[in-house]
């Protein structure tokens, strides 16, 4: 069946067609939550459906790489400048030192692999998921508390994609920890 073929990727395509319309949002409104939502179980289900179907495939690895962009992108302009007077003055230092640790684990990958590696270790994922609540979370939540747990996990997921990287003989995305090297 061609439909249950592209399946992953249509549902991928759609989080960058939801990811473009939270543009026309306003942060934080029915609208926007809904849409971000909707981003974010896509992201969750489109690889999950293609490694369950076997249809893995690089197009889909790029979308996905494509719909992630996207939706990191839209989610920070929306949602910066109403996030950002609420943060704690320390976090942009905290999220400056933790991008240059990514930054860095993603220059040892590709001088040592000749590619940009992203992995998708169990730590990433938690991140990720973190990330993706702080809007559901920021208003009953205190933020500081929010940002120290969000820094703390996005910190060693940094540290460890950072090792894996420093360490792994052979290119594995897929490698879920440090303790799998």
């Amino acid at each position: 069946m061609i439909c249950i073929k592209y399946l992953a990727n249509g549902i991928t395509i759609s989080r960058i067609i939801s990811s473009a319309f939270m543009l026309f949002t306003v942060p934080l409104s029915l609208e926007f939550y809904f849409l971000y939502t909707f981003s974010g179980i896509t992201d969750m289900v489109d690889g999950t459906i293609a490694r369950k179907m076997h249809t893995e495939s690089k197009t889909g690895a790029v979308l996905d790489s494509v719909a992630d962009l996207t939706f990191l992108l839209v989610a920070f302009i929306k949602l910066f400048p109403t996030l950002s007077h609420a943060f704690p003055p320390w976090i942009i230092s905290a999220v400056i030192l933790i991008a240059v640790v990514r930054l860095s684990a993603y220059a040892v990958g590709a001088l040592k692999f000749h590619k940009f590696i992203a992995l998708h270790t169990i730590a990433n994922k938690i991140t990720g998921f973190v990330l993706f609540c702080v809007p559901f979370i920021f208003l009953r939540i205190d933020i500081n508390i929010v940002s120290i747990i969000l820094c703390i996990i996005a910190g060693i997921s940094a540290v460890e994609e950072l090792l894996i990287n420093i360490k792994m003989v052979q290119y594995n995305p897929d490698v879920r920890s440090i303790f799998e090297i």
